[in-house]
């Protein structure tokens, strides 16, 4: 027996037969090295969560404290997705390194062992995770700053707080009794937003003001709020929304409602405003 071959049957902890069948999921389950029980999500949830996240063959997915692998190595398995699961735990890197191979996807997908706090993650257009609250809330400052917009992130058990999920589901699972105590899972979906935060200058195709009117735009995880300066005076962006790049808002100018519907690309905000009875152009530009 070759040095590989040693290497991949000490890491799966399985019978050499099972693995030759091509056991899609192997009994046999590492443990973490800091003491306490690996914990793997349910499949029954992991398939949710590959569901939820609407996975695609163009995706990169990361799972952030992969485990065993088994969502990165599904994602690839199933949907033809590429994949990254960053892990602490040496010996869960190389079983998982291994399954990739038994599953035949080592070619779609790695893992890497390392911090979740301190990994890249400005390559994933898909990010998973089942981690500890206090890691969750840590995250969300770095996923939203590093992740491009329209990226989707599917949170298991645990919200990414402050931010508001766009989506929540919950199932009872009775696997999760001996994990938690209880049936209930949560899944958390969020979708990044482009990051607007700080002032640009508007410009119509419909005469809106006498000088060029300055948007200014507060962007938290949990609200978003936007003033603009038209004549000297100020109004609030009303029913101010922002999913991806996709923006809207209105504005009450002089008593009546303009509409504003468009995309952000980069340091531009452009798309068609409504009111006054007719339909014209926008654009915005980023400020220094």
């Amino acid at each position: 027996m070759d040095a590989r071959r040693r290497r991949l049957v000490r890491a799966i902890g399985a019978a050499p037969l099972a693995l030759a069948a091509g056991l899609a999921r192997p009994q046999a389950q590492p443990q973490t090295s800091d003491g306490g029980p690996f914990v793997p999500t349910p499949w029954v949830i992991l398939d949710e969560m590959l569901k939820l996240a609407d996975i695609r063959a163009d995706d990169t997915v990361y799972d952030l404290g992969s485990g065993d692998g088994r969502l990165v190595i599904a994602a690839a398995k199933r949907y033809g997705a590429r994949g990254v699961g960053v892990e602490r735990d040496e010996n869960l890197v190389i079983y998982s390194r291994a399954q990739a191979e038994v599953d035949g996807v080592a070619d779609r997908v790695k893992f890497v062992q390392g911090d979740v706090l301190r990994t890249g993650v400005a390559g994933a257009t898909v990010v998973t995770l089942y981690l500890l609250p206090r890691l969750v809330t840590q995250l969300v400052p770095k996923l939203r700053a590093e992740l491009p917009a329209g990226a989707r992130i599917v949170s298991h058990d645990y919200p990414l707080e402050p931010w508001r999920p766009d989506k929540t589901l919950i199932f009872d699972v009775a696997e999760k009794i001996p994990i938690t105590g209880s049936t209930e899972t949560k899944l958390f979906y969020y979708v990044v937003p482009a990051r607007i935060h700080g002032q640009w200058r508007l410009e119509t195709d419909e005469l809106i003001s006498a000088s060029p009117a300055v948007l200014t735009v507060e962007q938290w995880p949990d609200r978003l709020e936007g003033t603009a300066i038209l004549d000297g005076g100020s109004l609030q962006l009303r029913d101010l929304t922002l999913r991806a790049d996709a923006i809207s808002f209105e504005l009450l100018n002089s008593g009546l409602i303009l509409r504003f519907r468009g995309r952000v690309t980069g340091e531009t905000l452009a798309g068609e405003m409504t009111g006054r009875g007719v339909k014209s152009t926008w654009r915005a530009r980023r400020i220094p």
